[in-house]
């Protein structure tokens, strides 16, 4: 299959991270898998034997088998993908999200829902229109439209399948803490629970890690390493539930504890995990996080057999390499079905 990605203009986005990371790890092994991409795209990948200058992309995008179009911050180069004019194969990829604590708001939910919000994380009526699948990270959903949330990068698994001790029980740590509250407010009680109670927490910024540019190597080494030491990591979604820290997490092998999950339909059951703890708010964490303390006195250690068999089944349901497979499914057809 021959895949054409238009990439956002200078400005790189998760999502499109996603699927890029996802080709490259299954073109490795599917010989029948050929793609490449358009130039000045900001990415932590070795993107350039894949990059092709705009004539010779659009040339390539014409016989191409599927053309995926990212969605990027006031970058999506629509532009390109009008120019190539090959609708009928080309497939939106929207990363967006409604932003600061727009996800809590019913009225800006059902705008997105009816249409008439435009905002930051509003549904594209226009390519949900022309392009032939729609796939968006973000709920709300509606008719027509696919849910694809982050995937578990490469990157985040390195240092997983290390043999080290993992002498962390709960890591926190956020890009900022200004929304949700929910974060600032995890992260404080999580100190505070843990010196009480003699548990070793981090919630400290490894030095030279920018959380709001998945594009630098600087420091993000270091706190994978932090990652693979943990025992239990917490995530809180901030502009959008859907974060890479949840992924991150999963990825680098330790237990997940996150609020309650709202990425597939209500009665998924896709992320059902014993490795995943979910909590609705403030009290019920404080309530979670004491018998997470207990699981990780008692139990934990006992049941590390189990738990890295299910990590496995974690990695292969929700690789980056497994949400691509499910948009090449998708396309093609294949009769799976997405709960």
């Amino acid at each position: 299959m021959k895949i054409a990605v238009i990439l956002p203009s200078g400005k790189s986005d998760y999502l499109a991270n996603t699927v890029l990371d996802g080709l490259i790890g299954l073109s490795k092994y599917k010989s029948d898998i050929v793609f490449f991409v358009t130039k000045n795209y900001p990415n932590p990948f070795a993107l350039e034997k894949y990059e092709k200058d705009e004539v010779d992309f659009i040339e390539f995008a014409k016989t191409a088998d599927m053309i995926i179009l990212t969605w990027g911050k006031n970058s999506t180069n629509i532009l390109l993908a009008e120019k190539i004019n090959e609708w009928k194969k080309t497939i939106f990829i929207d990363g967006s999200e409604l932003g600061k604590n727009n996800r809590f708001d019913n009225k800006i939910k059902q705008e997105v829902i009816d249409g008439s919000y435009t905002g930051i994380g509003s549904i594209d009526q226009t390519m949900l229109s022309k392009c032939i699948l729609y796939f968006r990270r973000e709920k709300p959903y509606i008719k027509g439209i696919i849910p694809l949330p982050f995937g578990i990068e490469s990157r985040y698994m390195i240092f997983a399948e290390k043999d080290n001790t993992r002498d962390i029980d709960f890591t926190c740590i956020f890009g900022q803490d200004e929304y949700p509250i929910l974060r600032k407010q995890v992260k404080e009680y999580i100190e505070k629970f843990s010196k009480e109670n003699g548990f070793k927490c981090h919630t400290k910024k490894t030095s030279g890690f920018n959380f709001d540019d998945n594009t630098k190597k600087a420091g993000r080494d270091d706190f994978y390493k932090i990652l693979s030491r943990t025992k239990v990591g917490i995530s809180i979604g901030g502009g959008g539930f859907d974060t890479a820290r949840f992924w991150e997490i999963l990825g680098s092998g330790a237990m997940l504890m996150t609020e309650k999950i709202d990425i597939y339909n209500e009665n998924s059951n896709r992320l059902k995990y014993k490795r995943i703890v979910e909590f609705k708010d403030l009290e019920d964490f404080k309530l979670k996080i004491k018998d997470m303390g207990n699981y990780i006195r008692n139990d934990y250690k006992n049941d590390q057999i189990e738990l890295n068999t299910e990590y496995e089944k974690v990695v292969k349901d929700h690789s980056t390499g497994a949400r691509v497979q499910e948009i090449i499914n998708h396309f093609n057809n294949d009769n799976i079905s997405i709960v």
